[in-house]
C-alpha cells in the first residue's frame, strides 16, 4: 500500500471538488485472473480502514458485521473490477461522501454532494425531497422541498435507495436508506435521470435530468467568488466563494471582494458558504476567516487517530486565524446548507468559533475528516478517507454542529426562494 498525497480538507483530491476526471477508470491490459488474490487485496483495504480512517469506530451502523459481509464476497471476486466494486459498495455503508474508492466506473453513483442538486430523505414511509440546490438542473425543472419520488428510472424509491449497496447490504439502517436515496436522485456518474415525482400540489409529473456530472464539470468556468448586495438598502453584501475552496486563488480573490463590499459602504456582510461542496484546504479557509477576527484565534481541532492506534500516544492539535486585512467589524451572518462540505464547513464552524458572526443553516454536507489519500498495490485502487477526525474548538465534532439559527431547507423553500438570504436580512434588519 503506498501513500500518495495528504490532503487535509481536500475533497477526495479534487476526484469531487473536480468532481469526475480524477478517478475515472484507466485503461488497463487483462488481468491475470489466476495471479489474483481477492482475499489478499481485499484484507489490505481491510487494514487500511482500520489503521487510517478516523471514522471507523461508529455508533450507528455494526462495522464489524459490515466488513465480515464484505470480506465473504470479496474472497469471490474473480478481479480486480469486481473487488473494486464490493470495496466501493462497502465504502457507501459509511455514509461518508470523504470514503471513496475508485478509480471510478461510468455506473457509479454520482458523487455526493458536488454532483448533486437533490437532497432526499424518508419520513413516514415517503421519499422526499428536502432541498434542492439553487440554479441546478433539478432547480430550473421546478422541483422543491416536500415533493414526494415514487420511482427512479422506473424503479420504486426504496428499492432504487437500496441499489447503491448492492449485495453489501441487504439490510440498511433507516440513515443508510436516507443515503441511499440522495444517491439514487442524483444518478450515475454518466447518463440522465428520470424522477416520477408527486408534487406538494397532487399532481404526478416526471422529470427528465440532465446528467449531474456533466453539469459539476460545467461550473468550473465560474468566478471564484462572487460578491451582490442585497437588502432594502442595498447595503448587505453578500459574499460567496463558488466551489473554490481549493484554489489559491480565491485569496486574492476574498480578498478583492472584501475591498469591494466595504468600498461600497456595506453595514452588514453575508458570508454564504452554500455552494461549496468539494472541500479545499486551510490556507484559503484562514485567509477568509482572518477578515473577521481582531486577534489571532482558534478556529478548529485535529486529532490523528492512527498514531494513537499504531504508538498509544494521541495526537491532537488546534489551527489559528490570524486578523487578516481589510477587516470588517460589522454584523456578519454565515449562511450554510447541505451544499457546504469539507473546508466549507471548517469555515463555518472556524466563524463560529474565532468571530461574532451568527450562523444560519441547515446540516451540512458531513463530509468526514482531513482527508488522505492512498494507492492500494494488490487491487490497483485508489481510496480517499478522512484520517484525521475535526471538531468544532468546543469538542463538538463538526459534523454534529448545529447553526446558532438552525433552517431546514436552506437553499431553497417550497416556492422557489432562497430561505437563508430571507432569514438572515430579517435578523440583520433587528440590528
Amino acid at each position: 500500500m503506498r501513500k500518495i498525497a495528504l490532503g487535509c480538507l481536500l475533497l477526495a483530491s479534487l476526484s469531487a471538488s473536480m468532481p469526475v476526471a480524477a478517478q475515472d477508470a484507466a485503461s488497463e491490459s487483462a488481468p491475470d485472473a489466476a495471479a489474483f488474490d481477492a482475499a489478499a487485496a481485499w484484507e489490505e483495504f481491510e487494514h487500511l480502514l482500520r489503521d487510517k480512517y478516523a471514522y471507523i469506530e461508529r455508533d450507528d451502523i455494526d462495522v464489524e458485521a459490515q466488513l465480515d459481509r464484505s470480506r465473504a464476497l470479496a474472497a469471490k471476486a474473480p478481479d480486480k473490477a469486481a473487488l473494486r466494486r464490493i470495496m466501493h459498495r462497502t465504502a457507501l455503508t459509511f455514509m461518508d461522501p470523504h470514503l471513496i474508492v475508485g478509480p471510478f466506473e461510468d455506473d457509479d453513483y454520482a458523487i455526493v454532494m458536488t454532483a448533486a442538486d437533490l437532497d432526499a430523505r424518508f419520513k413516514e414511509g415517503r421519499a422526499l425531497i428536502v432541498d434542492v440546490r439553487r440554479g441546478s438542473p433539478a432547480f430550473d425543472a421546478g422541483l422543491r422541498p416536500g415533493d414526494e419520488v415514487l420511482s427512479i428510472g422506473g424503479t420504486p424509491a426504496k428499492d432504487a435507495a437500496q441499489a447503491p449497496f448492492g449485495e453489501v447490504l441487504p439490510d440498511p439502517t433507516a440513515a443508510q436508506l436516507d443515503y441511499g436515496l440522495t444517491l439514487a436522485v442524483n444518478g450515475r456518474r454518466k447518463g440522465d435521470r428520470s424522477l416520477k415525482v408527486r408534487t406538494a400540489t397532487g399532481q404526478t409529473r416526471t422529470f427528465e435530468l440532465a446528467s449531474m456530472r456533466d453539469w459539476a464539470n460545467s461550473l468550473r468556468e465560474r468566478k471564484l467568488v462572487d460578491l451582490s448586495f442585497v437588502g432594502t438598502g442595498g447595503d448587505v453584501a453578500v459574499l460567496t466563494p463558488l466551489n473554490s475552496l481549493g484554489d489559491n486563488g480565491t485569496i486574492p480573490a476574498f480578498d478583492a471582494a472584501m475591498k469591494e463590499a466595504i468600498g461600497a459602504g456595506a453595514r452588514a456582510i453575508i458570508l454564504d458558504m452554500r455552494e461549496t461542496p468539494s472541500g479545499g484546504n486551510t490556507e484559503v479557509g484562514r485567509s477568509i476567516i482572518g477578515h473577521f477576527t481582531d486577534r489571532v484565534s482558534p478556529y478548529q481541532m485535529h486529532r490523528i487517530p492512527a498514531l494513537e492506534r499504531e504508538f498509544t500516544v494521541p495526537r491532537q492539535f488546534v489551527e489559528y486565524v490570524f486578523p487578516r486585512e481589510p477587516r470588517f467589524d460589522g454584523p456578519v451572518v454565515v449562511l450554510h446548507g447541505r451544499w457546504t462540505g469539507s473546508m466549507g464547513e471548517g469555515i463555518v464552524i472556524g466563524m463560529d468559533a474565532a468571530t461574532n458572526a451568527t450562523t444560519i443553516g441547515s446540516n451540512m454536507g458531513d463530509l468526514l475528516g482531513g482527508l488522505w489519500n492512498e494507492q492500494l498495490e494488490l487491487s490497483g485502487a485508489r481510496v480517499d478517507l478522512g484520517g484525521e477526525a475535526l471538531f468544532h474548538v468546543d469538542g463538538t465534532p463538526r459534523e454534529d454542529y448545529v447553526a446558532a439559527i438552525p433552517i431546514e431547507p436552506a437553499s431553497t423553500g417550497a416556492d422557489g426562494s432562497d430561505p437563508a438570504i430571507a432569514r438572515a436580512l430579517k435578523l440583520l434588519e433587528k440590528r
